[in-house]
């Protein structure tokens, strides 16, 4: 009995993390606003966290700790600025660069760059650990990552026998009041399990929830469960930002683990996995169609591709048969040259309404930079040469892409 109750007080401690781990965390990292989901200082777990200053001069980094409305001062608590020197990394615990007591203390940490002009960026990563030693990490996220898009953790757990599993997750708000709810899913089976929370009232900005045992959370039945997804959607007016992320806690090694929420896109145009330009709805181009104006004149188009990457894109009109498109890779607007692809892969050209193309490897194109690719719509040779000819792209893409923005015209050379 004494065994059982020490393991749910650790449990208790443990719950008070959760979130994503390194490999969520995509590697262009730096920011001057970054966001560290989940840090903690109780009696079991202190986090570490190291800022690296990349700049040839000194920085100072303001440090923001919001605890969770659940933890025992909820709140902005009172830190020190930290200061990085040039190309060096700092390191800090909330207990030496902040003013707390002596209970337990978790919840968010903001780091922003304390210049007038927050424009110095750096890099941010954390630890949680037992002064065992066991423990896990949390990156620092630009706070530009975290949007109102639905998200999810995935591989979420529940096992009463030995090692007991369990699942926490919270929900934080960033500089917007965000109302949300959770779901959980059987992956299995595709089938809800228990019903829909929603809190009682919105997030303030920058306040944190934290639902111990999310499966209690949302009334699931009795019993254990694997292969279990969490959906958490922002239910506000507008889409403001959220932080989401769940832990699985297991009670041989008194391990936890970080699962940030993921979404598709993040509702961000610079990595849409599919986009529908210049259609009301996708597939459809209507009144907000771009339309080719002069027969002799082709649209160029311009959008970004992170290679390396599977794209495909494909015009959409009902005169189709009046029109052409092909890509051209990086380089200048006018004169890069067409895409030469082979077999399966088909760069589009004379006669041709869609493309699908691999990129090659990351040094294949454009010295390893990310880079603008153009897309020409032109008129096809013999077809009906009335204008204005409307017409909308649709692409498609693994790592996703801008909008193919309309970025000038010049004399159809296809």
């Amino acid at each position: 009995m004494k065994a059982h109750r020490w393991f749910r007080i650790l449990v208790a401690t443990m719950a008070l993390f959760g979130g994503n781990a390194a490999h969520a965390i995509t590697t262009a990292g730096a920011g001057s606003v970054l966001v560290v989901p989940v840090v903690a200082q109780t009696g079991s777990y202190t986090t570490e966290v190291y800022v690296r200053n990349f700049n040839a001069d000194s920085i100072t980094v303001n440090v923001k700790f919001y605890e969770a409305k659940q933890s025992s001062t909820p709140g902005l608590q009172t830190c020190s600025p930290l200061v990085v020197p040039a190309f060096r990394t700092s390191r800090i615990t909330l207990d030496t660069q902040c003013t707390l007591t002596v209970a337990s203390h978790f919840g968010m940490l903001i780091l922003e760059d304390a210049a007038p002009e927050k424009i110095h960026t750096f890099f941010a990563y954390s630890r949680a650990q037992t002064p065992g030693g066991n423990g896990f990490s949390v990156e620092g996220f630009p706070i530009g990552n975290f949007s109102g898009a639905a998200a999810a953790t995935i591989g979420l757990k529940r096992q009463a026998s030995a090692p007991v599993y369990q699942t926490n997750c919270f929900v934080g708000a960033l500089g917007e009041a965000v109302n949300y709810q959770i779901q959980l899913f059987d992956d299995a089976t595709g089938l809800q399990i228990g019903s829909t929370f929603t809190p009682v009232s919105p997030l303030s900005p920058y306040e944190m929830n934290r639902h111990l045992d999310i499966f209690a959370t949302v009334g699931a039945p009795p019993g254990d469960y694997s292969n279990v997804r969490a959906r958490f959607a922002e239910t506000s007016t507008g889409s403001p930002a959220l932080v989401a992320f769940c832990t699985v806690q297991e009670s041989t090694f008194f391990g936890a683990d970080f699962r940030i929420a993921k979404s598709v896109e993040a509702n961000d145009n610079r990595q849409r996995r599919e986009i529908c330009y210049a259609q009301d709805t996708c597939g459809t181009p209507g009144a907000s169609a771009a339309t080719l104006t002069d027969i002799t004149q082709k649209a160029i188009h311009y959008f970004i591709i992170a290679q390396p990457d599977y794209v495909k894109c494909e015009l959409v009109s009902d005169r189709l048969a009046d029109l052409e498109m092909q890509l051209r890779g990086p380089g200048d607007v006018f004169t890069a040259l067409p895409y030469v692809t082979s077999p399966p892969y088909s760069g589009g050209g004379d006669n041709q309404t869609s493309f699908y193309i691999f990129t090659g490897h990351r040094n294949e194109i454009s010295g390893g930079t990310t880079s603008r690719w153009y897309i020409d719509v032109g008129f096809r040779e013999g077809g009906n040469p009335t204008v204005p000819i409307a017409y909308g792209i649709t692409c498609r893409s693994g790592n996703g892409v801008s909008v193919p923005w309309f970025r000038a015209g010049d004399d159809d050379s296809f």
